[in-house]
């Protein structure tokens, strides 16, 4: 009777430890209710990993007291001890968002209220526009390319009978004198060569402008002097000012140029409603 009762014991036990080693069902989800597919949940005992479908289920062989570790990329993780109960029903996991930390911006312009001293604000700088329009200018130039000639070459050209002997009597822009000669020696040195100004070079002039001429002929009509960069890299666009006066600078001409420009200028540019704010 006692072997009965004890073999009855051990059968019990081993049932109820069977029991105990199964598998449990679940679901994972968001915080909003949206199910997680590729979910990990990790047996820290049995150390099996399972991932969940893509409808958030998953199934793990586990038993009372053994901790669940359940992991998904963007979402905190969360460890679930597990009880004789959670056998009972599907064990319902839910997963917190991580929060996206965003780095604060710092607006470095602080608007007046003023419409036309904002937007000037967010207009390129005058040196910048000299440049473009010195690179638009440039990409505009024709290229410099060498034609042929109908000419007869110098060591088969006929000679001259006067050749080798010099008129010391002849002057004048033909002349091949030596007072001629002469005279167009002195005329070179007197005048520098025309050429096309650098960047560097009509900053430096635009500089010696402003330094020499009446601003406040300009100012009375509403330039300030951001204004009046723009103008006057207009201006030289126009008239070729860098080019002609920076080596030979002529303050009258340059101002009579100016003004000139500056007529035609007005009638597309209205510089009157910043007169009224200032």
């Amino acid at each position: 009777m006692k072997l009965k009762l004890l073999s009855l014991l051990i059968l019990l036990c081993s049932i109820k430890i069977f029991a105990q080693s199964d598998y449990i069902l679940g679901n994972v989800a968001n915080d909003s209710g949206d199910k997680l597919p590729l979910a990990s949940i990790h047996n820290l005992r049995t150390d099996q990993i399972v991932t969940s479908d893509k409808m958030g289920n998953f199934a793990i062989a586990a038993k009372p007291t053994d901790e669940l570790r359940i992991v998904r990329q963007g979402y905190e993780r969360k460890v679930v001890s597990l009880t004789s109960e959670s056998f009972s029903k599907s064990l319902d996991v839910q997963l917190v968002t991580i929060p996206i930390e965003i780095e604060e911006v710092t607006l470095a312009f602080k608007p007046t209220g003023i419409l036309k001293k904002d937007i000037a604000r967010l207009n390129p700088p005058a040196k910048v526009t000299a440049l473009n329009m010195e690179m638009n200018n440039y990409m505009r130039t024709p290229m410099n390319e060498v034609h042929p000639t109908a000419k007869i070459p110098s060591a088969f050209a006929p000679r001259n009978p006067g050749e080798g002997q010099m008129n010391l009597f002849s002057i004048g822009s033909g002349g091949g004198g030596l007072l001629g000669a002469v005279a167009g020696l002195v005329t070179k040195a007197g005048t520098s060569p025309k050429t096309t100004a650098n960047y560097a070079e009509k900053q430096e002039f635009y500089k010696r402008v402003k330094a020499a001429i009446d601003l406040e002929y300009y100012t009375k009509y509403g330039l300030d002097e951001y204004d009046f960069d723009i103008f006057l890299a207009y201006a030289d666009e126009q008239k070729s000012l860098s080019k002609n006066y920076r080596n030979n600078f002529n303050k009258a001409a340059i101002e009579f140029s100016l003004k000139e420009v500056f007529s035609e200028y007005l009638k597309t540019h209205n510089f009157s409603k910043k007169v009224s704010e200032g």
